[in-house]
This record gives C-alpha cells, sequence and structure tokens, in this order.
C-alpha cells in the first residue's frame, strides 16, 4: 500500500538531487544568488525568505537540490536545522561582503550552526562561502573574509571562500564548481 501511495508523490521528492543548503544573515543575497544560477537572470524582489526554499537547480550535467534557510528567523528555526543538512553535498554560506559591522554575528551563527548539525553532518562536508557584493567598492576580499570568520578553526576543514556578485553572476560558477570538485561529481 505505500508503494502505491507514494508512486503520486514520487515526483515531488528527488532524493537523487546532490543537496546544497544555503545558509546566512538576512539581506546577503541568498535567494538572488540561487535564482540567478537557476535562471540565470537577476532577481528583481527584495521579499525576505521566511523558513525555507527549496529549488532545483540544473548545472552543467547535473540537478542540484538548493535548500535556503531564511536569515530572517534563523534562531527560531535551528531546531529542524538537522533534517535540511542531512545527506548533504555541501554548505553554502553567504556573506555579504560590505557588511563589516556583522560579519562577527555571521562568525558566531556560523559556529553555531556548525556546532548544531554536528554528528548530522560529517566532518569533512565543504563549506563554500560566497563573499557576496564584492564588485561594490570597499567590499571585504576574500583572504579578509577567511579571517574574520576564522575558517581555518572549523571543524570542517574544507572550506573555501569565493568573492561573488549575484546581479551578474560573478563568481558564482566558480564557487559551484569548486564544491562539485570535493565530491568529484559531474566529472569535476
Amino acid at each position: 500500500m505505500g508503494t502505491t501511495l507514494g508512486k503520486p508523490f514520487a515526483g515531488f521528492f528527488q532524493e537523487n538531487e546532490p543537496r546544497i543548503v544555503l545558509f546566512g544573515l538576512d539581506g546577503t543575497g541568498k535567494s538572488s544568488i540561487m535564482h540567478k544560477l537557476k535562471t540565470g537572470e537577476t532577481l528583481t524582489t527584495n521579499m525576505p525568505t521566511i523558513g525555507f526554499e527549496m529549488e532545483s537547480v540544473k548545472y552543467k550535467d547535473l540537478t542540484l537540490s538548493f535548500w535556503e534557510i531564511s536569515g530572517q528567523q534563523r534562531y527560531k528555526l535551528i531546531p529542524l536545522w538537522k533534517h535540511y543538512f542531512l545527506e548533504v553535498l555541501g554548505l553554502v554560506l553567504v556573506v555579504d561582503s560590505t557588511d563589516r559591522d556583522r560579519v562577527e554575528e555571521t562568525k558566531d551563527f556560523l559556529k553555531m550552526v556548525i556546532d548544531e548539525i554536528q554528528g548530522n553532518v560529517p566532518d569533512n562536508v565543504a563549506v563554500l562561502v560566497y563573499g557576496n557584493k564584492h564588485e561594490v567598492p570597499g567590499a571585504m576580499s576574500a583572504s579578509e573574509i577567511s579571517n574574520k570568520l576564522d575558517l581555518v578553526s572549523l571543524r570542517q576543514r574544507n572550506w573555501h571562500v569565493q568573492s561573488s556578485c549575484a546581479l551578474c553572476g560573478d563568481g558564482l560558477h566558480e564557487g559551484l564548481d569548486w564544491l562539485l570538485k570535493q565530491k568529484n561529481i559531474g566529472g569535476m
């Protein structure tokens, strides 16, 4: 009976799609990055994501499942996070590289997420950090972001900071290529 009932819903659950979780503080550009990767177009709305958003994204010969977790309600969702992070290919932290005032909050948030998912995600999971809005004068460089977030202290030793721009797409594919190469997916 379970098989019969499951067939109509089979298309809703793409278990074979590698899962990538996007997270970060509100206003960093997570939705814009996801939209740019999915459609190639610039997102034209400023509506914050509430809860989470899931999109299947075609990239090269792959279909990837992107799970964006809201930055607005990040603390309310923490008890549920371990479910989002199961069987994840990689973690993508999006940082507003122009927001020097919140970089310490971002660092604390990243450490909290890593602590929360411990045991549910292998310590060798790849962590990609998009330093978004890098085109803005005065934006932090990739090495400055790495230092300010103290990435060398993470349990996850497999990390990379990629300068990016969600509006024009700079750095998005390079970061995704790095992430896929870490798991040798899609011939990367």
